[in-house]
Order: C-alpha cells, then structure tokens, then sequence
C-alpha cells in the first residue's frame, strides 16, 4: 500500500469538516476517532491531536496537526498505518458517493430541464 501523507489527510480532513458532508462526514469522523483509538491506542499523539479537532472542528491547524500525527505514528506502527490506510480508502469512496447526484424526471414535461450539480449564476434557455 502506499504510504499516508500529510496533504492527503489534510485535504480528506478538510472536506469532512467543511459542511458540505452532513452525516457522512460525522461518521467518517466517528469512525477516524474509533480507528485511531484501536489502531494507537489511547494516549498517542493522533489520539490527543484527534481529541484537539474535535473540540476545535474545522480549525486549520487542528486538522494539519491530526494528520502530521497520524503519519508519525503510521511510521511508527505498520498495522496501525494499514489500518488508517483502509479508512483512507472508505472514507474517500463515501465522500464521492455523498456527492453524487441522482436527477430523474417523470412524467409529462413542458418546457426546459436542467440537470446539474453545483449551479453558479443565471441558467438562459
């Protein structure tokens, strides 16, 4: 597997935390802190810099100081790092299905549709 690094998790910290997640993000959250504790054990420095953005969620250096831990003790522990790896992997998968979106039109339509995501200024027919 590849290793873990520090933009990666700050960059998958950050989307968790930016409010556009909604639950998704709260149980990918749940389920870090859950890994962490397993993983490392209660009194690593990923559990106290996990502990730190929960109290502060969203805070830039929280979030950068999490993941800057994570790789320490990733280093420091190989089943521990496998095990962080695998929520990598899960939580990037639930962030992409989160944002997908599912349009369906029945019935009889007149007029214009549109379908999108993400729709910035005016929509001209």
């Amino acid at each position: 597997m590849d290793p873990i690094s520090v933009s990666a998790l700050v960059t998958l910290l950050s989307k968790i935390f930016d409010g556009t997640t909604g639950k998704v993000g709260e149980q990918l959250w749940d389920n870090l802190t859950s890994v962490v504790r397993r993983a490392f054990g209660r009194r690593s420095t990923s559990v106290e810099a996990a502990k730190r953005l929960g109290e502060r969620p969203g805070d830039a250096d929280s979030i950068r100081s999490l993941a800057e831990a994570l790789v320490a003790d990733s280093a420091r522990d190989p089943q521990g790092a496998v095990q962080v790896r695998h929520w990598v992997a899960r939580a990037e998968r639930a962030l992409v299905d989160a944002g997908s979106i599912s349009n369906t039109v029945t019935g009889d339509v007149h007029g214009n549709v549109v379908q999108a995501r993400d729709i910035r200024g005016d929509i001209t027919f």
